[in-house]
């Protein structure tokens, strides 16, 4: 563990894991258990989108890990 705290993932990164995995806005907030209300405002950059639970999206579409974080 690093011990620097996870930062919330960027709108255009929620929206591209998103269209990454071919699914909805439904369909992705259904993924992790969120409203599509909480999921457009996480798209929108109206509020952030909990680190873990964007990992949470990630590892359940088959995208994670990512990048260098594979070999932590």
């Amino acid at each position: 563990m690093t011990g620097s705290k996870p930062h919330s993932p960027t709108p255009a990164a929620i929206r591209g894991a998103r269209l990454a995995a071919g699914l909805t806005q439904t369909e992705a907030a259904q993924t992790v258990r969120a409203s599509l209300r909480g999921w457009q405002q996480w798209e929108a950059g109206d509020r952030a989108m909990p680190p873990g639970l964007f990992e949470l999206f990630m590892l359940k579409t088959g995208q994670w890990p990512l990048g260098d974080e594979a070999e932590n």
